[in-house]
């Protein structure tokens, strides 16, 4: 699979260096934005992308060896790892993700209800371009990407076998809104979506 990744980051000069000591050493040769915002800087990435696939990785976070070759085994425009969450000294096996409320294995049509999706997902480049990239949220940013990706068409796969590895910081932007918040993000970009 010819992929790049891709490890937006914004704000506070300390993400741009957490990159470094983290994201980039599991992803060599990834492209590295910093930015005034997380779409800005993770969309000038994507620009920068000349691979059919791409991958992005959050800054404090790492992809487990052989993570691209892993996401070569799919056939889908997305392709969704497991992750391994770390909090502090514990380390959970890696799963994949659920849709909050499904006691199932996601599909693609779970999107529509929520994300089951993390941010490093292989995803067509063309594809990441032609709905638009990353747009402005508090949170669920990747969950709106995905979801129009989704609705424009795109198949969806999980790849167990790929492991995205997330350092759970419970000040982080996806973490810190209250849940009044998230809920009314997740409304507000399903209106958006229409």
């Amino acid at each position: 699979m010819d992929a790049q990744v891709v490890i937006g980051t914004f704000g506070s000069q300390e993400w741009a260096e957490l990159a470094l000591e983290r994201a980039i050493p599991s992803a060599p040769g990834a492209i590295h934005v910093h930015g005034d915002t997380l779409a800005e800087a993770r969309n000038e990435g994507l620009a920068q992308v000349t691979s059919p696939w791409v991958i992005f990785l959050d800054a404090d976070d790492e992809l487990a060896p052989n993570y691209i070759e892993a996401m070569a085994t799919g056939t889908a425009d997305l392709r969704a790892p497991a992750v391994r969450y770390v909090r502090g000294s514990r380390t959970q096996d890696p799963y994949v993700p659920q849709v909050a409320g499904h006691s199932h294995a996601c599909s693609a049509p779970c999107l529509e209800e929520g994300n089951w999706l993390v941010i490093g997902t292989a995803l067509r480049a063309d594809l990441a371009r032609e709905v638009g990239g990353f747009r402005e949220w508090e949170v669920y940013e990747d969950w709106d990407l995905f979801l129009r990706c989704y609705l424009l068409g795109a198949t969806v796969e999980a790849i167990p076998s790929a492991v995205y590895t997330a350092h759970v910081r419970p000040d982080s932007r996806n973490r810190a809104p209250s849940i009044e918040v998230k809920n009314r993000i997740h409304h507000e970009i399903v209106k958006a979506i229409g």
